[in-house]
Parts: structure tokens; C-alpha cells; sequence
């Protein structure tokens, strides 16, 4: 779904205000609706998007919100620029494997990025988006960091949880 919960969004935020600086260079990966642009506009301002499923775009006005917006597939784009990735509710779209090749990728680059994901939600194509099936419908709070060992546990609870790439600040 284009949309996500808003578990630990506030926390993010104030965690972003007090450890980068407003410029930073942030890539919001399949960002749905924006929520996430929405959050931080008022202090960053240097948001980029990629969505992979174009009709989002205009369906949500993504390119009135974002400075570039990509129709692309992360697995695809080339992400080496940006200082910052976030990935809400992306994450269980991928499998594990592409998720983990993904998230040591940036890792190793220096990049940072925080992961947030659903806990045990299965998910079929919505709306004729096959994106939005999600490929890891068991994460868990047990399984999430057996599975991604570069993440670092910011937030959690018995739905959701939101990792870093990073020990906190």
C-alpha cells in the first residue's frame, strides 16, 4: 500500500534533526504517497525520490513535493550520491536476498539509511502493483536482524519496527 504506519515517524525526525545537516543529500525509497517528504520538508532540503510503480507518481503529486522524483526500481538505480536512503515499508517487497545484497551495498558505501518494516503482513499486487506483493510476509522482531546483521534496532513493537545501518549518533 502506499501508505505506512506512523510508528516511531516523530522519533525519526527528531533523531535526523539531531545528528545531520539540513542539506544532507536523502533518497526516499518507494515513498507511496510522500509521508516521509511530508515529515522532514520543513527541515531538509535536498529529498529525492525513486518509485518503481509510475502511476504513484501522479496519483500522489510526487513531483510537487520532491526535488527529482525516479521511475525506477531501486535494484536498478544508481543510489552512490546520496548520503541518506530511507526505506519505509520497502524492505518486505524485496526478497532476502536482494534486500540483503542491497542494504550491505550501502552499507559498504558509507551510505546511511533507516529501514522500517511491517512485522508478519502478508501482502498481495494492490491496485495492479506487483511491487506492492510483499516477499518477506514472516519478518519478524526476531527474524529482521538474523536476516539483515548491518541493522542496528532503533524502534520497535509488536507491529513495526525501524532499524539503522548505523549506531545512533
Amino acid at each position: 500500500m502506499p501508505y505506512s504506519y506512523h510508528y516511531f515517524k516523530d522519533n525519526f525526525k527528531s533523531h535526523l534533526q539531531k545528528n545531520f545537516a539540513s542539506n544532507i543529500k536523502i533518497l526516499d525509497v518507494g515513498p507511496g504517497s510522500g509521508s516521509y517528504f511530508d515529515l522532514l520538508c520543513k527541515d531538509f532540503t535536498n529529498i529525492d525520490a525513486v518509485e518503481a510503480f509510475e502511476p504513484y507518481i501522479d496519483q500522489f503529486n510526487l513531483r510537487d513535493k520532491y526535488k527529482n522524483v525516479y521511475v525506477q526500481d531501486i535494484l536498478e538505480f544508481n543510489y552512490n550520491d546520496y548520503k541518506y536512503m530511507i526505506f519505509g515499508d520497502v524492505i518486505e517487497h524485496l526478497s532476502i536476498e536482494d534486500a540483503y545484497n542491497l542494504l550491505y551495498d550501502i552499507t559498504s558505501k558509507g551510505i546511511y539509511c533507516m529501514v522500517a518494516v511491517p512485522y508478519l503482513l502478508e501482502q498481495d499486487a494492490v491496485g495492479g502493483n506487483v511491487y506492492e506483493i510483499h516477499k518477506q510476509p514472516d519478518l519478524t522482531i526476531m527474524n529482521f536482524r538474523d536476516r539483515f546483521p548491518m541493522m542496528e534496532t532503533f524502534r520497535y513493537n509488536g507491529q513495526y519496527g525501524m532499524y539503522f545501518n548505523y549506531q545512533y549518533l
